[in-house]
């Protein structure tokens, strides 16, 4: 892994993101590039209904370079803290747009492998460092993003949980998580949420067989294990995963009417989020291959 992006809009969730970010990079051995995307005020639908002041486009961008500027010295100060050999190196940009539109062309334009960004609960809703845009990021993004709790601090991660519903479209996204996995020196537990009906039904079809040929044992790292976790709640089920102590990050693939919908969109995510401290990894779908530039 070289490059991680850590998108911030200068809140405190997402400064606590950059921090867990480069606590993260120098266990990955990766560099760090810190963006703002700024929208000028004249550009914005409702601009010609309000009294803007006239500020100037030079003048946004260079507020937002100082701003990251700024965080960019506190990080310095976070690296040289941690018991690692490794100093990442972090650079900054600021760029003009949408938050979800320029973090995809920063993936783009500097191979990017990772996208870090703040995950925030405020009273019954979840929200996210940089707002509204990150919600359309979970469903638009072609590439891994880490949300990280405001509350999480980081630690060293040593066990990964992969929540599955037996796809063997986990086959990339879990090749990708065995790379992360072994600069960690972490286990990954593959966790399958069933019942013993569902089981019964997985196995007729051959689902259980198929996917241990097709994605356990095309994966070329040792430390990972396959467990079901019996419940016929899958809301229980997670639950369990997230209140596991032993559990140092948790991982996804997002698709539509999953478990990822009712953890962000449900009745459940709008408890859980508020008190959750472990980080979550989400992958989207795999139409394109996983990129895991070693550093």
């Amino acid at each position: 892994m070289k490059n991680i992006l850590v998108p911030t809009d200068f809140s405190i969730a997402a400064e606590n993101a950059a921090h867990y970010a480069i606590n993260f990079a120098k266990a990955q051995k990766s560099n760090i590039i810190l963006c703002n995307a700024y929208k000028v005020p004249s550009e914005s639908p409702i601009a010609a209904q309000v009294a803007w002041p006239l500020i100037e486009e030079v003048d946004l961008e260079i507020e937002s370079d100082s701003s990251l500027n700024e965080l960019v010295h506190k990080l310095d100060n976070e690296k040289l803290t941690v018991a690692n050999n490794y100093c990442p190196q972090i650079t900054f940009e600021s760029e003009k747009g949408e938050v979800c539109q320029v973090v995809k062309e920063f993936v783009t334009r500097k191979n990017i492998d990772l996208v870090v960004m703040g995950m925030a609960g405020a009273g019954q809703l979840v929200q996210w460092a940089l707002g509204s845009n990150s919600k359309e990021m979970i469903d638009k993004a072609d590439f891994p993003v880490l949300y990280v709790p405001y509350v999480a601090k980081y630690k060293s991660i040593k066990t990964i949980a992969f929540s599955t519903n037996l796809s063997i479209d986990d086959l990339e996204p879990l090749q990708y998580l065995c790379k992360m996995a072994t600069n960690l020196d972490a286990e990954i537990v593959v966790y399958h949420i069933t019942s013993y009906e569902l089981e019964q039904i997985e196995r007729v079809e051959g689902r259980n067989l198929a996917y241990y040929n097709d994605v356990i044992k095309k994966l070329a790292y040792d430390n990972i294990r396959f467990e079901n976790i019996w419940h016929s709640d899958i809301d229980e089920g997670f639950r369990w995963i997230r209140n596991n102590k032993e559990i140092d990050l948790v991982a996804m693939v997002h698709r539509q009417h999953s478990l990822l919908d009712k953890l962000l969109n449900g009745s459940y995510a709008h408890k859980l989020s508020r008190f959750t401290e472990i980080p979550l990894l989400i992958f989207q779908p795999s139409e394109k291959k996983y990129s895991y530039e070693k550093a």
